[in-house]
């Protein structure tokens, strides 16, 4: 699978990773009865924290190269290693700032001229398959449990990036899909709340339930954003369907919910909010919408009482019939060990560190979303007082599987470029639904199954 990765594919992973990143300094601190067709959640098992590996004292003096992006902007660099300087003293971690817009091109050049890095974060798929693919990363599987690192900790992540057998990254921090909504609309409409259960045909009767008012006091029942990810992808939450397959037709049942949800007036028309530049933030604070199924990044505007001066909130995402209720959708940030590395043990040490629970609860403090949400740093986080406290929205902060929004591929690049085009024509009219399906199932089929 590795030579399957080519340069020559760099440009098109690059846009792609460009179009979807989530700025992390913008992720705030603090993120998701029962169907009769949906099996119910599985008791859950606390899972008790590995120990932190210990470090001995009089140790050589080490230096970690550590390839990041925005030093003055992204808050917790500065706390992990100030906490990191405590338990290994002789570790020190130079930061290595090579920007935000460029860092995926700069450091794929350094890394093919040979420069020396210990540890690199890796921001999304693509730049993870293109590093494989080029042999620029160390596999981490003989080094995860020496240094306490339990995979089963990080709600299904760490499994969809393995090649060919080997894991080269640990995730970090993450941000996934939930459901936002407005107490007060949904108490003024006497509609009982979202829950933690529901699938997508149950949310879509919640949203018309929901929906009241007329002319400019209508309030709708959720607001899809333009992308295409806000319509399309409550379908591979059951863990076997992807972008990738190149076979669409599961998206069918899917386009006709969110077409009917338009047609009858309960959401507002994808049409008229690009045309209008209308963003879903804007229709929250006008408490014109009772819901908006969004990422966790979303919980620094919702947490902003001048935007939110309302109560809110947050219920796990809806998924299909045949899915484990908890299962969301998501990105990742992960730290990983280039094969020039000069110190590759302490640097393990240190990702361990960073990965692991005393790390997690670091991230929450300053605004970030671990990989690893451990009650104490789900405490940390629910400890703002603009959080809701209600058990459903605790409950929904730790969802039970996150799968990827754009699994590793080739072509994810041409792939998410056709599922846009489609998308805006199916939700424009200009194709029927079977139509764009179709196109996608011909041009992306033909990329993924020559």
């Amino acid at each position: 699978m590795k030579k399957l990765i080519t340069l020559l594919l760099l440009a098109g992973l690059l846009l792609l990773a460009a179009a979807c990143a989530r700025t992390e300094e913008s992720a705030p601190v603090t993120t998701p009865e029962p169907e009769a067709a949906t099996p119910e959640p599985e008791p859950e098992v606390d899972v008790e924290p590995e120990p932190e590996p210990e470090y001995e004292e009089g140790l050589e003096d080490v230096t970690l190269r550590w390839a990041v992006w925005d030093i003055e902007m992204v808050p917790y660099y500065a706390p992990l290693i100030e906490r990191y300087r405590e338990i290994a003293p002789h570790v020190t971690i130079e930061l290595v700032d090579l920007g935000a817009a460029d860092f995926d091109t700069i450091l794929h050049t350094q890394l093919l001229g040979g420069a020396v890095y210990d540890l690199i974060k890796i921001r999304d798929v693509p730049n993870y398959a293109l590093r494989v693919g080029h042999n620029q990363l160390l596999p981490l599987n003989d080094m995860l449990a020496p240094n306490g690192i339990n995979l089963a900790n990080y709600a299904g992540i760490p499994e969809q990036f393995f090649v060919d057998g080997n894991l080269y990254a640990v995730p970090f921090r993450s941000d996934f899909w939930l459901i936002f909504y407005n107490k007060d609309l949904f108490d003024a409409a006497e509609v009982d709340y979202p829950t933690n259960y529901m699938t997508l045909e149950s949310w879509a009767n919640l949203i018309r339930e929901v929906t009241h008012g007329e002319g400019t006091d209508r309030v709708w029942g959720n607001h899809f954003h333009t992308w295409a990810s806000t319509t399309t992808l409550f379908g591979i939450l059951d863990g076997v369907t992807n972008m990738a397959i190149g076979n669409y037709d599961w998206l069918y049942p899917i386009y006709e919910i969110v077409h009917a949800l338009e047609d009858g007036d309960y959401v507002p028309r994808r049409s008229d909010l690009q045309a209008g530049s209308v963003h879903h933030s804007s229709t929250w604070a006008a408490q014109q919408i009772a819901m908006v199924n969004m990422g966790t990044w979303f919980i620094g505007t919702a947490l902003d009482p001048e935007h939110t001066p309302f109560r809110w909130g947050l219920a796990a995402y809806p998924v299909p019939s045949a899915a484990h209720h908890g299962n969301t959708m998501g990105q990742v940030t992960q730290l990983a060990i280039p094969t020039t590395a000069e110190h590759v043990e302490e640097a393990m040490a240190f990702i361990a560190f960073v990965a692991g629970p005393e790390g997690a609860e670091i991230m929450a403090s300053v605004g970030q979303f671990p990989a690893f949400m451990t009650e104490a740093a789900l405490d940390t986080i629910l400890s703002n007082p603009h959080f809701p406290q209600d058990e459903t929205s605790r409950a929904a902060m730790q969802p039970r599987n996150i799968f990827l929004e754009m699994p590793m591929h080739e072509y994810a690049g041409e792939i998410n470029t056709f599922r846009n085009e489609a998308h805006q024509e199916i939700m424009d009219r200009t194709m029927t639904i079977r139509e764009g399906i179709d196109f996608m199932n011909e041009h992306i089929g033909n990329l993924v199954n020559p």
